[in-house]
């Protein structure tokens, strides 16, 4: 029973041990997939500015689209026109009759 006590405390400890040590690589770790998902559905956009800094603005900031590449505009915007497509035919698709 000491001996369970013992290997209890040990892993107990260690673990705390890991998670302080890793503690910053899985907060950026959380932060970056969590950013990188807000950026992939639209709800931020990002730019890299002049001194190569990638800037991060909410989806309806004006300011931001004023700072973007056309290219980088008309991506976005087809983008959003092929996913409308695929969602009207998705409901195309789908039978309503009973």
């Amino acid at each position: 029973m000491f001996e369970l006590a013992h290997l209890a405390a040990a892993y107990a400890i260690g673990t705390a041990a890991g998670l302080w040590i890793f503690r910053t690589w899985i907060k950026e770790g959380i932060i970056t997939a969590t950013i990188d998902t807000l950026i992939e559905q639209g709800y931020l956009i990002s730019y890299v500015d002049d001194d190569g800094i990638t800037q991060l603005n909410k989806w309806n900031d004006v300011d931001a689209i004023d700072k973007m590449e056309p290219n980088e505009i008309m991506e976005i915007l087809e983008e959003l026109i092929k996913e409308e497509e695929e969602e009207a035919n998705k409901h195309e698709d789908e039978d309503d009759t009973p």
